[in-house]
């Protein structure tokens, strides 16, 4: 099963998060915000869900003045889940259809009173088939009867094995060790990584009293490991060129044997672990904690797993920090599914290519009165917060846009339409009618452009808003991109924010032909064009020139234009929508 969605309720500054849905997009969630927000809450709310109340929860978790924690996920029930619950209960016709109809399932956890409830699968799943509406189940193989609430209680048996792994990483101590004795390397979980990772036993070298068996075994788990480690770390000082080397070796001197790790560069110059860098030592104990829980997932295709990581990379060079990430979108693939916190860019984009995935990001804030809240950009945004700036400033930094802000004016109204046509014809229709001149429109000069220019302005706590055509090739498209990065694909939602032009293929089209041809495009039209609608006939010559000299008529003399009243009523319905979602009065 895949975690589709949570919610948190009463968990340390949680008082109800809200419902958080996740990505669609892929298997990353960002859960950024500034310090003291609440994202670490986040976390460790989910790891209570998944696996229970810690030594701490009462003392450091539980919100105070109230006896009663929840946390609910909703999951997705994939093909193979499905087939499985199927296939137990194949014989009963009703609770087979009632695992026939859901795609989801919501499981809660609750402490109350000093107690763990555990898990429990919310009533919504069994919404048709209630247990006092089952009635007695009769199978097929046999003429007996059997009490509904025994199968009730079977389905919920398979539904919770179907759960996935919870893993929280949130402890910056387990580091590779430069001395390990024999006896400790069960309880080093950077060893145990190490040996899951790279399948290797390090007590067997040990036991080899050849040396140079020795020495063969050694080097090959000292060539597996930099191989690997130097593909995933690309940071290099001048000084230190080239790759780094484990150094794996066996102290038989001691009174108990030991293995000792350092690490040297090109200089062949090794060092004890502890001599390197608290990033770099962090950094190599990351990479193999994530390899670790990827081969862990793969060994258990049947079963998921959520990785909860808690601020990543803290003590990391930004170059580092980009390989953090690339760790993270490696791992994140398949039935594995990662949320992790930060208010660092480098974390949340890549400020080389502005790859942002605005899809992954949710908003964490917290007031007095709400507690800890999760939101989208477009949900965090619509309410104006004082300080939405300085939340969203790492995503700002993370496109590289620190000096953007001066581009765009934040007091106007910012209406995105898809070219420079469009930019042209709707500031001379507002100038022309006198509507509000706050009223912006902003060109995005291609789709693809549409992410990085909403990005901008999302990233500058910008209101904004779009207008585009219907067209199947350009206005669609970008409608399409705008629903899908920023809306979770929901068209209502969208819909508040983005105008379509229904019926007409071109910005051109809102004029009615008569005008369009009169005031607009002023050439000869040949009879087998008369049929043609505006947008059509653009295509026998320069549209943005045509739009740019009805701009520059509408500003120079506009006296001797008056439109019909399909024009009129076609520009009014763009300006009115932009009046009422703007919430401009005058």
């Amino acid at each position: 099963m895949r975690l589709n969605s949570f919610r948190v309720l009463n968990f340390k500054s949680i008082i109800d998060s809200g419902e958080c849905k996740l990505s669609d997009v892929d298997n990353v969630v960002i859960l950024a915000g500034q310090n003291e927000s609440g994202k670490s809450s986040v976390l460790e709310a989910l790891d209570f869900f998944g696996n229970g109340a810690s030594e701490k929860f009462i003392k450091f978790q539980r919100r105070q003045g109230t006896d009663r924690t929840e946390v609910k996920c909703t999951f997705l029930i994939d093909d193979s889940d499905k087939a499985q619950l199927l296939d137990a209960f194949k014989d009963l016709s009703k609770i087979f259809k009632a695992i026939a109809k859901n795609d989801t399932v919501t499981i809660c956890r609750i402490y109350k009173e000093n107690s763990d409830y555990g898990f429990s699968i919310h009533d919504s799943f069994f919404t048709d088939y209630p247990p006092e509406d089952l009635g007695d189940v009769v199978t097929s193989d046999e003429e007996e009867t059997t009490k509904p609430l025994e199968y009730r209680t079977k389905l919920t048996e398979l539904l919770l094995k179907l759960i996935p792994t919870f893993s929280l990483y949130n402890s910056f101590n387990d580091l590779l060790p430069s001395e390990i004795t024999l006896a400790e390397l069960p309880n080093s979980k950077a060893i145990k990584d190490f040996e899951k990772v790279f399948e290797v036993d390090l007590k067997q070298p040990l036991a080899i009293t050849d040396f140079r068996e020795r020495t063969i075994a050694k080097n090959k788990i000292e060539k597996i490991a930099n191989d690997d480690f130097n593909e995933s770390w690309s940071q290099s000082l001048k000084s230190l060129k080239g790759n780094y080397k484990y150094q794996f070796n066996v102290n038989f001197e001691s009174a108990e044997q030991k293995i000792i790790f350092m690490i040297s560069g090109e200089d062949d110059l090794p060092l004890y672990l502890e001599q390197k860098s608290l990033g770099f030592r962090w950094f190599s104990a990351f990479h193999l904690r994530l390899k670790a829980l990827r081969k862990e997932s793969t060994e258990n295709s049947n079963k998921g797993i959520v990785i909860l990581i808690d601020e990543p990379g803290q003590n990391l060079h930004d170059i580092a920090q980009r390989d953090a990430k690339k760790i993270i979108n490696e791992t994140a693939i398949n039935n594995t599914q990662i949320l992790y916190s930060t208010h660092n860019p480098n974390l949340i984009g890549d400020v080389t290519t502005n790859e942002i995935e605005f899809t992954r990001i949710r908003i964490i804030s917290n007031d007095a009165e709400r507690g800890t809240s999760i939101q989208t950009i477009s949900q965090y945004m619509s309410q104006n917060k004082k300080g939405s700036l300085d939340a969203l400033s790492p995503i700002r930094t993370a496109m590289g846009l620190n000096s953007a802000g001066s581009l765009f004016n934040a007091k106007a109204h910012n209406t995105i339409v898809e070219g420079i046509s469009d930019h042209y014809y709707l500031t001379a229709l507002r100038d022309y009618y006198k509507y509000n001149s706050s009223i912006s429109f902003i060109p995005v000069c291609g789709v693809d452009n549409v992410k990085s220019l909403v990005g901008i302005l999302i990233g500058w706590g910008m209101n904004y808003k779009a207008v585009f055509d219907d067209d199947a090739n350009q206005g669609r498209k970008a409608y399409n991109e705008m629903k899908k990065y920023f809306f979770e694909q929901n068209d209502e939602l969208a819909h508040e924010h983005i105008l379509k032009l229904k019926g007409m293929n071109g910005i051109e089209d809102i004029f009615s032909k008569n005008d369009f041809r009169k005031f607009v495009y002023k050439n000869t039209v040949e009879k087998k064009e008369e049929s043609l609608v505006n947008s059509a006939l653009v295509k026998f010559t320069s549209k943005e020139l045509l739009g740019r000299n009805f701009l520059e008529l509408i500003r120079l003399d506009s006296s001797g234009i008056s439109f019909d009243k399909e024009t009129k009523k076609n520009v009014d319905e763009v300006f009115n929508w932009l009046k009422q979602k703007f919430g401009i009065t005058s």
